[in-house]
């Protein structure tokens, strides 16, 4: 027997440890998840195995068949190839499990968690996937016919080529899956999101895909033909190449579709939102005034010469449709084709004599041609066929607002508001005619309507600066100059007002800056001068003022400006 003590014995403790020491770090390096072999064992023998940990197991090709293996954890195992058909996998964790051509059929995975798992080629016919969590996961060429879907969780899942048939997709998401390649046809999807999904090269013949979203989805090469989509949401999807055939698109939302090498025969287009640069391929089903809005679309984004193509084709599909040729004059006139444009209002007063919108248009347009009486004279007549026509008593108020009447101007501006609260041209009109009559507080309400009711209007900016300019407040004032120049550069009135209020707010150097602004832009802006000369004055720089004063002066003179040449003229005596 050996003691603590003697030699031998202590050569085996040693030697003991050492062992010890050496294998270390292996059994430290063991992951956590190792297999239970207990638990392999018991569903090996037993077919059962609830709430067992699985994990990393390899069941690849074995026989599962109704193997109760509720809420079990299975992750990462590999089960390819398995026939698991009729097993309970409620709740069962799933994660990153290899399930590809495994048999599936009839097996209950009701809220198990099949993240990111490979179940291509995989056997789910009549599988309950209820709050499953699909997300991530491979299932291209699974067999899914007859599959519980309700509640299923499928984001950037993988369903290429799948079979879907006879399965109650209401209430589910596609939103971002891929389904290229899928046949869709006997697959109700009715109320199903499938908002940027794929489907390309899809068969959906003859589907029914009525008020279906499919936002941003990828549908080149998709066949449609027959299917219908009326009221269907595609607003920036990419319908390239196509099959739309006899398909119904009527009341979808089509802006932003790329149809380009679509085919589209007998396609209903009635009723759809169209918004896209260029007309689709001839062949397809829409009236006069589809064609009308889809170019009242391009004319919001002010691409006038689309527009006109679209409106052109309203013409010939309905030669008399006032609208469409008073749509087409707006647009002509926006191009400087105001003859053009006079013609067509003319043409939409000889087809309909009572379209109010034709001779107010007729009007806008005179407007420009400073043919004021005849302007007058349709503004008056669109108010007497519709006394209701908000935009015809705000072109009357432009006319009196030119004619000076400031008065009626106010009259006629504020039954615009009355009529139409929104309507930014005539809160800018009655501003004019407060600035001129000098309630300039009223005034600055007004372009600040004018202001928020318009999209980033320049001149509204403009006219607000001025009123705060006449109230003295030249900082704001300062700032709304600064935005009327931010929005046109090349607005020379606005950096000679802002010249002004620099000037009176003592930033000489600046108010310099801006004069050159507007000299360079308006080589004549005698006014540009005097008031550069005036800050070069205070500046204490009396040469450089007397050649900006006498600049002045002599454009004042070419003008036959009195008032400015005397003003000048003293200026310069007092040099």
């Amino acid at each position: 027997m050996f003691t603590s003590t003697t030699p031998s014995y202590r050569r085996s403790i040693k030697k003991f440890f050492a062992t010890i020491a050496f294998f270390a770090p292996i059994l430290v390096a063991l992951p956590s998840y190792a297999e239970k072999p207990e638990h392999v064992k018991q569903l090996t023998e037993t077919n059962r195995c609830s709430k067992c940990d699985l994990s990393y197991t390899n069941f690849s090709r074995k026989n599962l068949v109704r193997a109760d293996l509720y809420d079990a954890n299975l992750t990462s195992a590999d089960l390819s190839g398995t026939d698991l058909s009729g097993a309970d996998l409620r709740y069962t964790e799933l994660k990153s499990t290899q399930l590809s051509r495994a048999n599936l059929s009839r097996t209950d995975l009701s809220g198990a968690n099949l993240s990111n798992a490979d179940l291509s080629g995989a056997n789910l016919s009549g599988a309950d996937l209820r709050n499953a969590d699909l997300s991530n996961t491979n299932l291209s060429n699974a067999d899914l016919r007859g599959v519980n879907l309700s509640g299923v969780t499928l984001t950037n899942a993988d369903l290429r080529g799948v079979r879907l048939d006879n399965v109650n997709l209401n209430g589910v998401s596609f939103d971002g899956v891929n389904l290229s390649g899928v046949d869709l046809r006997n697959v109700n999807l009715i109320g199903v999101s499938l908002n940027g999904v794929n489907l390309n090269r899809a068969n959906l013949e003859s589907v029914n895909l009525r008020g279906v979203q499919l936002k941003n989805a990828n549908l080149t090469y998709a066949n449609f033909r027959r299917a219908d989509l009326s009221n269907a949401n595609l607003q920036g999807s990419n319908l390239q190449y196509a099959n739309l055939d006899n398909s119904d698109l009527s009341g979808a939302q089509l802006a932003g579709v790329n149809f380009r090498g679509a085919t589209l025969l007998d396609a209903d287009f009635r009723g759809a939102n169209l918004d896209s640069a260029q007309l689709p391929s001839d062949g397809f089903i829409a009236e006069a005034p589809d064609y009308t809005r889809w170019g009242d679309n391009r004319y919001k984004k002010s691409d006038y010469k689309n527009a006109i193509a679209y409106y052109n084709r309203a013409i010939e599909v309905n030669p008399k449709f006032a609208e469409a040729y008073t749509s087409r004059g707006l647009a002509k006139s926006r191009l400087a084709d105001n003859e053009g444009a006079i013609a067509d209002y003319n043409k939409a007063i000889e087809v309909d004599p009572k379209y109010a919108r034709a001779y107010n248009s007729r009007g806008l347009t005179r407007l420009d041609q400073k043919d004021y009486p005849a302007a007058l004279a349709d503004f008056n007549k669109a108010i007497a066929l519709n006394p209701k026509y908000a935009e015809a008593y705000s072109g009357r108020a432009t006319i009196y607002r030119i004619q000076k009447d400031y008065a009626a101007v106010i009259a006629d501006a504020s039954e615009a508001i009355r009529l139409n609260p929104k309507l930014s041209e005539a809160y800018n009109n009655r501003g004019v005619a407060q600035y001129a009559l000098k309630n300039y507080t009223a005034a600055i309400k007004d372009f600040d309507k004018a202001i928020d009711n318009s999209n980033n209007w320049a001149w509204a900016y403009f006219n607000r600066g001025l009123s705060r300019q006449a109230l003295e407040d030249y900082k704001d004032a300062t700032k709304d100059f600064d935005r009327a120049i931010e929005l046109d550069s090349d607005y020379t009135e606005a950096y000679y007002q802002r010249s002004v209020a620099r000037f009176a707010r003592k930033k000489y150097d600046d108010a310099i800056k801006d004069c050159d602004r507007a000299i360079e832009r308006n080589p004549k802006y005698a006014e540009a001068y005097e008031n550069k000369g005036n800050s070069l004055l205070a500046l204490k720089k009396a040469s450089e003022a007397k050649e900006a004063f006498q600049q002045a002066a002599k454009i004042y003179n070419q003008r036959n400006d009195a008032s400015g040449i005397e003003r000048v003229q003293q200026l310069i005596a007092g040099l």
